[in-house]
């Protein structure tokens, strides 16, 4: 039985066949929801000397054991450095002369010193620079026969086409409510249904209680400023809080309070419950449908832009779209 912790990424297993596994693949998601252990764990099992099935290990053998003390040298892990917001060639590149350090190329070539397979495992891989990703493609046009290539990102399509021609991709979505509700109890949590409407903004691999009760704060908090964008002696500072780096986040929180007002007003509902409750009410008492669009459209220009690095000041952005709301 393999050994996938968190329920919503078991039924993913099914997905790779040992008889037919790609030596290069891509796992997509949203951050948090656990990818880079299930790419750990497949890994694992590759290296394994004597597993020969997917997602299982020993535990007991040499390759096994090195994995779990962090120094089979079989296996390569690259992510971002501290502080770096890149993955620079550098580090695919390697420097085995001043550091020991194996680029991936050298890696790829060589036979395996414990294990059955060598693994490299690229994570934050959106974080690649386009002179990493060209490195990585002249690895990925020639694959050994015992090399597997992972890599890990929450943002696929930022990679370059010719890379992501030469992947397979898995897509892992994000999990229901019953998952994690499941998840969340399985750790001692106690959650009520309103909790449940919040996670997809939190890493749930990393979830504690200190974390739920953020959590909570920060959408009582965004509610209340939101309420009170209508005065325009608040709204210079709350254009202020909001310019930060969760604006991104903030403006998806937005976006589905607009789109649960237009289905409300669309199809006579009841108001959901949530942490936006009184938010959505609100919308949906005070603007007809027409101006509701309008709003999303507006809201949806905006965090295109920001997705897409336009240069704006956002602060002026923030204040002219709350002050329509």
């Amino acid at each position: 039985m393999n050994r996938i912790k968190y329920p919503w990424l078991k039924k993913y297993v099914e997905h790779f066949d040992i008889n037919k596994l790609a030596h290069s693949h891509l796992l997509s998601g949203k951050i948090g929801i656990g990818k880079l252990h299930f790419a750990e764990e497949l890994s694992k099992s590759l290296l394994c000397s004597n597993s020969n099935e997917l997602f299982e290990y020993c535990n007991d053998c040499s390759s096994c054991k090195a994995f779990n003390a962090g120094s089979n040298p079989d296996f390569k892990l690259i992510d971002k450095e501290t502080e770096s917001k890149i993955i620079k060639i550098s580090q695919l590149r390697g420097n085995s002369k001043e550091t020991g350090d194996e680029g991936i190329l050298n890696i790829s070539h060589e036979t395996p010193l414990l294990s059955k397979s060598k693994i490299i495992v690229i994570n934050s891989a959106e974080s690649m620079n386009l002179e990493s990703q060209n490195f990585l493609l002249k690895t990925l046009e020639e694959p050994s026969k015992n090399t597997f290539i992972f890599l890990i990102s929450s943002k696929p399509f930022s990679l370059k086409p010719t890379l992501l021609s030469r992947l397979n991709h898995t897509s892992f979505s994000f999990p229901n409510k019953e998952d994690i509700s499941l998840w969340i109890n399985s750790l001692g949590i106690e959650l009520n249904s309103k909790d449940l409407n919040f996670f997809e903004n939190l890493n749930l691999t990393e979830i504690n209680q200190d974390q739920i009760k953020k959590g909570k704060e920060e959408r009582k908090v965004f509610s209340s400023e939101l309420s009170e964008s209508s005065s325009s002696k608040k709204l210079e500072k709350i254009a202020s809080n909001w310019d930060d780096q969760f604006l991104s986040i903030k403006l998806g929180w937005l976006s589905k309070i607009i789109l649960q007002s237009i289905f409300v007003k669309i199809n006579k509902t009841d108001i959901p419950t949530s942490y936006f409750s009184e938010n959505i009410s609100h919308l949906s008492k005070t603007k007809n449908l027409t101006e509701l669009f309008s709003l999303s459209n507006e809201l949806n220009n905006l965090s295109k832009d920001l997705s897409e690095g336009i240069n704006l000041n956002n602060k002026i952005q923030i204040k002219a779209l709350l002050s329509t709301f």
